[in-house]
Parts: C-alpha cells; sequence; structure tokens
C-alpha cells in the first residue's frame, strides 16, 4: 500500500528472522520468513506492521517452489488492512495460481476523475471491503519449449462506503464479482528479481452484480542486464474499464503500491490509464539491494483523448532487504518524487513489476 502525503520520516526495516526448518537434496531450505515495519506519515499517524512468508517445498527437485504471503498493517487512527497472496504451482508447474485477498477498514480520499494536476481531494471517507482475485493459469498441451500460459480468472469484492447520499451511484457501497480469460508469455529468468527476459499478458475480465462493466489490461516487461550486476527493467501497463457505472475501485489508473508509487490510491483515475515504468536494479551487500525508478502516466475517460491528457510523473529509489535470498524473494521500500513536488513512500513485498 502507498502512503501519501509524507512529511516526517519513515523506518523500514527492524528485524529479519529467516529459519531454515527442513532439506531438500540436503540442501537448506528456508521454511519461513518474517519482518516487522513502521513508518509515521501525516495521513495515518503512526504506522505499524508486519509481513510473513511461508514457503513450501516442491514436489520435484526444479519445480518452481509456492509461497504464501501475509501482509497486516494498522495504525493509530484505527485503521486495518490486512493482506494474504497465495502464490502456487501445482501439477508439475503446469498450473500457476497467483491469488490474492484483501480485507480493509481504512480511510481513503475521494478524487475526481481524470489527470487532474493537484492532490486535492473532494472528501474523505471510510471503506470497509473484501476483496479476491484467483487466476488460474494453465500451459496444458502447450511444448515446454514455449512460455505461453493461458487461463481463466476469476474476481469479487464486497464494499461498505460511509458517504453521504448525495455521491455517484459508483461511489456507493454494493458487490460485484466477474470472469474472464487471459493469456500470458512469460520468459523471465526469475519471478521475484528478473534480470533478463520478457513477460506480456493481455486480460479481460466481465463482472456482474450490483454494478456492471467490464475491464481489459495489457502489462508488457522487458528485462536485460547492463554492468557491474546491474540490470534493467522497462514495463507498459494500459487499462480500460467500460460501463454504466463502473465501482469507484476499479476505474483505470494508479495503485499507488505497484504502478506509479508514491500517490495514494484512487488519484488521475479514469476509464482509460496507461503507466510507463522504467527501473534500474543491482544487489548491494549481504541481504540488501537498491533501486533507481521512474514512472509516467496519464489517463482520460476514452482512448482517443488518452495521449492529449496531462503528464503525471515520478522518480525516486528504493532499498530492498531479502527474506529468501534462494529465491530473490525482497521485502522493498520506495521513496518518490511524485511531479517534483509530492514526497510519497510504498512498503509492500516483492518487486513493482
Amino acid at each position: 500500500m502507498s502512503i501519501h502525503p509524507l512529511k516526517v520520516f519513515f523506518l523500514f526495516c527492524s528485524l529479519l528472522a529467516s529459519l531454515t526448518s527442513s532439506c531438500l537434496a540436503q540442501e537448506n531450505f528456508q521454511r519461513y520468513s518474517a519482518l516487522p515495519f513502521g513508518a509515521y506519515t501525516e495521513e495515518t499517524k503512526i504506522q505499524y506492521g508486519a509481513v510473513f512468508v511461508l514457503f513450501f517445498r516442491p514436489f520435484q527437485e526444479g519445480e518452481n517452489i509456492s509461497s504464501m504471503d501475509f501482509i497486516a498493517r494498522g495504525t493509530t487512527r484505527g485503521q486495518f488492512q490486512f493482506q494474504h497472496a497465495p502464490n502456487l504451482w501445482l501439477l508439475g508447474d503446469h498450473l500457476h495460481i497467483p491469488a490474492k485477498l484483501n480485507l480493509n477498514k481504512w480511510q481513503y480520499s475521494l478524487f475526481e476523475r481524470g489527470a487532474r494536476g493537484d492532490f486535492e481531494a473532494i472528501d474523505e471517507y471510510k471503506s470497509t471491503f473484501v476483496y479476491g482475485r484467483i487466476p488460474f493459469e494453465m500451459n496444458f498441451g502447450i511444448p515446454n519449449n514455449i512460455p505461453f500460459r493461458y487461463g481463466v480468472v476469476l474476481e469479487g469484492e464486497a464494499r461498505n462506503n460511509e458517504l453521504g447520499d448525495d455521491t455517484p451511484q459508483s461511489y456507493q457501497d454494493g458487490y460485484y464479482l466477474g470472469g474472464g480469460y487471459l493469456f500470458i508469455l512469460d520468459q523471465k529468468d526469475n519471478d521475484n528479481w528478473p534480470t533478463k527476459g520478457y513477460y506480456a499478458s493481455f486480460e479481460e475480465v466481465f463482472f456482474g452484480g450490483d454494478f456492471s462493466y467490464h475491464t481489459e489490461t495489457i502489462d508488457v516487461r522487458l528485462y536485460a542486464p547492463l554492468f557491474w550486476e546491474t540490470s534493467i527493467a522497462l514495463g507498459l501497463y494500459a487499462k480500460q474499464s467500460r460501463g454504466d457505472n463502473v465501482p469507484l475501485g476499479c476505474l483505470a489508473g494508479p495503485d499507488g503500491t505497484k504502478r506509479f508509487r508514491g500517490v495514494e490510491s484512487g488519484i488521475w483515475s479514469d476509464t482509460q490509464a496507461a503507466i510507463w515504468q522504467i527501473e534500474l536494479r543491482r544487489p548491494l551487500f549481504w541481504r540488501f539491494a537498491g533501486v533507481i525508478f521512474g514512472e509516467a502516466l496519464q489517463s482520460a475517460p476514452y482512448f482517443s483523448e488518452l495521449f492529449k491528457r496531462q503528464v503525471h510523473y515520478a522518480v525516486g529509489f528504493g532499498g530492498r532487504l531479502a527474506l529468501n535470498r534462494s529465491e530473490k524473494l525482497h521485502a522493498r521500500g520506495d521513496l518518490s518524487l511524485v511531479d517534483g513536488k509530492h514526497l510519497g513512500i510504498t512498503i509492500d513485498l516483492r518487486e513493482s513489476f
């Protein structure tokens, strides 16, 4: 989750607990890792939490390792968030399920649609919601030398917003359930810290319930080694949400955590959005690594207007702490300067893209 605005200071890493609990092929296998964190922001006051990751030995040597991420955080303002992200490889790696579950009770800012040039919110509101997403990525019938997966995705949310009666229907509480399909080309050398290869996906999901709409998403990434163990990562993320009553949280735009770090989720959102990302990554020493990144965003109600709208940008750097060195899985803290004047920090697991 992105923390914004941040005016004082950030404490990211206070403890690393990585314990070895079993062996695989006479090599130590790390069973789990834990990391507490803390921060202070004007938005949340004191924020505290912890991440916990479980790792599962594969059935056969050479298969991908499954894991489960847990992130819990709270604030002295009574806000709470719990995230659970199973990343499962099953049936000899022919089935991949990178699922996600969120339980939130948080205070948010209500922004106008579109690429506005400032961070002034219309209002603030409290929201309690449960969100789930389960993709089933498969490669049955595909030759092993072809990095192609196909599948289906299920997604749903139930939300209770504390808003006034005169707010638009899409801002009100309710639920939606959706299903769709996806296609993936994945030739990365590592899921958690890729240094070479590529990734491309297309996804379309149709939703019903209190809201009726559908989304289309394109995600393209390129990774390449440069020099002195430094690698470059390039990304393009584009999404459109179409329908008569697209809910507030499903508009196209930055999430503040993985797509355009350092802003509050919901700002500059519209029915169309495109986000470009570039990042330089380098291991440093022991379990630490560092990154330098830049991001740009445009959003609009129609595709024909998308590239005519104001470009928002963010530049920054981040620190990485390896929770599992063999899997190259990191906890991350990113500090960014948005549009040259707003400071933001993101705390999360795994890389942005």
